[in-house]
């Protein structure tokens, strides 16, 4: 009987010994896999916060980038602009050249006799008119070059912007009436002075709502929504109804097809556009004071009626300080300055 209670007793203490063996060999395992673990987690860790300070860093680089292709963007959209410019005035010269046998036109209605300072602290800019009249008595009785009546058309567009008032105080001391092609996109702040341009008697009109090329000019249906939201604009901030635009870039932007249903259709509901023919250039980044003073003092008396196009949006500081000169410049050699209407024969590219 003792033997068998031994034997009992040796094999539950056997047992007893293979069960903790068994369970401390489990417990070093799961320290080992813990501690394998925790490595892994560590450097997941590591790795996460790599990847966070990468992203930072595209992020960054990112934003950059995007700020330098806006940038760039704009100043094409500018480039762009100044080249159609350019490239109207010479098809409107070359239809001038056409029509007087290919002869030379010459200003013999223009003098400068008087150079114009720049009154705007741009500082002591003249400009002195190459086109000055070198036959200045060579006139029939009764007429004169102070009965020959010249008008000049004063555009401004792109605005209105925080330069917009100090136009109209310059504009106001000559007595000069302009038309504004006004856009409303990122100048909703402004729409204050939307009123002051109607009530200091110049024209009103419209240009653009978003003033993007790829859009406006996608299809008529395109252009006639992103109209229709500047026209609402105008209307609800002013009480004013425009009848007058202006195509951004001018009307040979765009497809042929596209621009004249666009036209047909904005002349079918009483609409009149107005390209130009003498261009300040400001519609370039790189234009000085002294380019904006010398494209129109040199090209106004070109045209019969000249219809000068600059702008008034934000940054064309160049333009205000080049207009006092502009200013006297003309009121020096006769020009009356009038604002657009329907009337007025319009200048058109197409």
């Amino acid at each position: 009987m003792k033997k068998v209670q031994y034997a009992a007793i040796t094999i539950c203490g056997i047992l007893l010994i293979i069960c903790c063996v068994f369970f401390a060999c489990q417990s070093w395992n799961l320290g080992r896999r813990y501690q394998t673990l925790e490595t892994e987690a560590s450097a997941l860790r590591d790795d996460n916060s790599k990847l966070q300070q990468d992203k930072s860093k595209l992020d960054t680089e990112l934003t950059d980038s995007a700020a330098q292709l806006e940038e760039k963007e704009r100043y094409v959209a500018g480039q762009k602009e100044y080249i159609s410019e350019l490239s109207g005035q010479i098809e409107s010269l070359t239809e001038d050249s056409e029509d007087d046998g290919g002869s030379q036109t010459t200003n013999d209605n223009s003098s400068a006799d008087n150079d114009a300072d720049d009154s705007a602290g741009s500082g002591n800019n003249t400009y002195t008119n190459p086109d000055s009249d070198a036959y200045p008595n060579l006139y029939a009785e009764g007429c004169s070059p102070e009965d020959i009546k010249k008008v000049v058309y004063l555009t401004f567009d792109d605005g209105p912007s925080n330069l917009t008032p100090k136009v109209l105080d310059l504009l106001d001391r000559y007595n000069a009436k302009a038309t504004f092609f006004v856009v409303c996109k990122n100048n909703e702040e402004y729409a204050e002075y939307l009123s002051e341009i109607v009530e200091r008697g110049h024209t009103l009109a419209l240009h653009s709502y978003s003033h993007n090329y790829n859009e406006i000019y996608a299809s008529k249906d395109a252009f006639l929504r992103d109209y229709e939201k500047v026209y609402d604009w105008v209307v609800d901030n002013t009480g004013y109804t425009p009848s007058l635009f202006r195509f951004p870039g001018g009307s040979n932007n765009g497809s042929s097809y596209v621009v004249n249903g666009i036209i047909d259709e904005m002349e079918e509901r009483g609409f009149q556009y107005f390209d130009w023919n003498v261009s300040s250039g400001d519609g370039s980044e790189l234009t000085t004071t002294e380019n904006i003073i010398d494209n129109i003092c040199s090209n106004v008396g070109v045209p019969e009626n000249p219809v000068v196009l600059m702008h008034d949006g934000r940054g064309k500081n160049a333009t205000l300080a080049a207009l006092p000169t502009v200013l006297e410049y003309l009121s020096d050699n006769g020009y009356e300055f009038c604002s657009l209407d329907k009337n007025v024969e319009a200048v058109h590219y197409r």
